[in-house]
C-alpha cells in the first residue's frame, strides 16, 4: 500500500512539474510573439507570404501587387470575337489593409492559452487569408450588356414599339445569353491569380442557350393601355402635370393574334389615339420659361442622306417633357432608325469601322444633347464613347447609340419638370431643355 502510494505521489508531482514547465514555457512563448508585432511564420495573404513582416510591409508588398496588375488587358472571347478590358475600366478595389490586420493579430488575443493554440497549429498547418475586392457594378452590368452585341448567335428577345399610330412588334430569336454567374466566377479567379503573379490574360466568355418564347399579344396590350388625361398647371406651385394620349388597339386582341401567325420579322398592329382636350404643348413658355444649359454642332447640309437622319432624330426627341426622377432614354424616345421610318444610308461606326447603315448620323445628335446636358448638370445614367474619334464635338465628349445595344440615358435630377427641345436645319443642331418657372427665390436653369 505505501509503494502505491508513493508511486502516485510521484506521477502527480511530475505532472505538477510539468504542468508548471509547460506553464512557463507557453507563457514565455506567449509573450515572446505579443512583443513582436510582426506577421508570424506561415501566413499567407492570397497564397502570397507575408511571414514576418509588419503591417506597414505587408500593405505595400500587396498594394504593389494589386497596383501591377490593374493596367493589364484582359481579352474577353467568345468564338472570333473579343473584347479588351482592363481591372481600372472597372474600377477596382482590394480589401488589402482588413486582411493585413486580420494576419497581423493571429496569436495576439487576451488568451494565452488559446494564443499559443492558434500560433502553433499556424506554424505547422499555415494560415491563408483570401482577399476581398469589389467593382462598380453599374460598369459591370453595362459590360454584361454590351459583351454579346455584335454576335451572329446572340438570343434577340421580342420587342416592341409605338409609331405614331401603329404599334410595331419586332420578332426576336433563339440563341446564347452570356452566363453571368459563370463569367463572374471567372473574372474573380483570374484576379486571385493575377495578384498571385500568374501571367494569365485571357477569358473564355462562358453561354448558355435561351429559346425564344411566343409573342404575348395580351401582355402587350395591356402595357401600352392608356386612358387619356389632361396636363395641368399650378401657377402658385410652378407645378406641371404632362397630358397622356390614349393608347389602344385599332383592332381586337383575337385579330392581332390572326396577323402574328404569319411567318414574318416585323409586324404592325393600329394603333387608336387619342389626345386629351389639354396637352402639354399647350401651356408653352408659361411653364418652361427658362433654359437650363445648351450645345450646338455643326454638320455637312450637302450629304443629303446623313442631313435626313439628323433631322428626322432631332424631330423625334423634340419637344419630350420629363418630370422629376423620370429618365429620358434616346434609344426609347428617337426609337429603331428603319427604312420605313423615312431613314436613309449614311456613315456610321460598327466596331471601330465605318460603314453604311440607316440612321447614320444620329450619333450627332445624341452628343450634342450629351453635351447640353452636362452644361444642365443632370445625372447621366448611361453614355459611352465611340470607339473612334468624331469631328463633331471634342475628344471624351461624344455619345455613341445604336438601337438594340448603346444607349445614352439621363435623369432629371430637378425638382421640376424639364422640356427637351432639339432642332437641325441650316447645318447646325440646337439642344436645349427648359424648366418651369419657380418662385423668385428659386434660381432655374435649363440646359439645351
Amino acid at each position: 500500500m505505501r509503494k502505491r502510494h508513493n508511486s502516485q505521489s510521484k506521477l502527480i508531482y511530475i505532472i505538477c512539474i510539468l504542468v508548471l514547465v509547460i506553464g512557463i514555457f507557453s507563457t514565455i512563448f506567449a509573450l515572446a510573439y505579443s512583443t513582436n508585432s510582426n506577421i508570424i511564420s506561415n501566413v499567407k495573404i492570397n497564397n502570397i507570404n507575408v511571414s514576418g513582416l509588419s503591417k506597414n510591409e505587408a500593405e505595400e508588398k500587396l498594394q504593389g501587387l494589386v497596383n501591377n496588375i490593374l493596367d493589364d488587358e484582359i481579352t474577353l472571347k467568345y468564338g472570333d470575337y473579343e473584347s479588351i478590358i482592363t481591372l481600372k475600366q472597372i474600377e477596382l478595389e482590394v480589401d488589402v489593409q482588413d486582411k493585413v490586420y486580420e494576419a497581423c493579430v493571429i496569436g495576439r488575443n487576451k488568451n494565452i492559452i488559446a494564443n499559443n493554440y492558434k500560433i502553433l497549429q499556424t506554424i505547422l498547418f499555415g494560415k491563408n487569408i483570401n482577399l476581398e475586392y469589389k467593382f462598380n457594378e453599374e460598369i459591370i452590368k453595362s459590360l454584361y450588356n454590351n459583351l454579346d452585341e455584335e454576335w451572329e448567335n446572340k438570343f434577340v428577345d421580342n420587342s416592341y414599339y409605338i409609331d405614331k399610330d401603329e404599334l410595331v412588334i419586332t420578332k426576336g430569336k433563339s440563341g446564347v445569353i452570356i452566363d453571368q454567374e459563370a463569367l463572374q466566377q471567372k473574372i474573380n479567379q483570374l484576379i486571385y491569380d493575377k495578384i498571385e503573379g500568374k501571367e494569365i490574360n485571357e477569358i473564355e466568355i462562358p453561354v448558355i442557350t435561351k429559346n425564344l418564347e411566343e409573342i404575348d399579344v395580351e401582355k402587350i396590350r395591356n402595357e401600352i393601355y392608356k386612358e387619356p388625361k389632361n396636363a395641368s398647371y399650378n401657377e402658385e406651385t410652378s407645378t406641371l402635370t404632362t397630358h397622356t394620349n390614349g393608347v389602344d388597339f385599332k383592332i381586337s386582341v383575337d385579330e392581332a393574334k390572326e396577323l402574328l401567325k404569319q411567318e414574318k420579322e416585323e409586324y404592325i398592329i393600329p394603333l387608336k389615339i387619342t389626345k386629351p382636350e389639354i396637352t402639354t404643348e399647350q401651356f408653352g413658355e408659361e411653364a418652361f420659361p427658362e433654359v437650363l444649359g445648351s450645345f450646338s454642332t455643326r454638320y455637312d447640309a450637302s450629304n443629303i442622306n446623313r442631313s435626313t437622319n439628323i433631322e428626322l432624330g432631332a424631330a423625334a426627341m423634340n419637344g419630350t417633357v420629363l418630370l422629376p426622377g423620370e429618365t429620358f432614354s434616346f434609344n426609347g424616345t428617337v426609337g429603331p432608325r428603319t427604312k420605313a421610318k423615312g431613314y436613309l444610308l449614311a456613315g456610321a461606326y460598327s466596331a471601330g469601322e465605318l460603314v453604311e447603315s440607316y440612321g447614320g448620323g444620329v450619333c450627332q445628335i445624341s452628343s450634342t444633347l450629351y453635351n447640353a446636358v452636362l452644361y444642365a448638370n443632370l445625372e447621366i445614367v448611361q453614355r459611352y464613347n465611340h470607339s473612334s474619334v468624331v469631328s463633331y464635338v471634342n475628344a471624351g465628349r461624344d455619345a455613341t447609340v445604336s438601337y438594340g445595344g448603346k444607349d445614352f440615358k439621363f435623369k432629371n435630377s430637378r425638382d421640376y419638370a424639364i422640356k427637351v427641345e432639339a432642332k437641325a436645319n441650316n447645318r447646325n443642331i440646337r439642344d436645349k431643355n427648359f424648366r418651369n418657372k419657380r418662385t423668385r427665390r428659386s434660381r432655374s436653369r435649363n440646359y439645351k
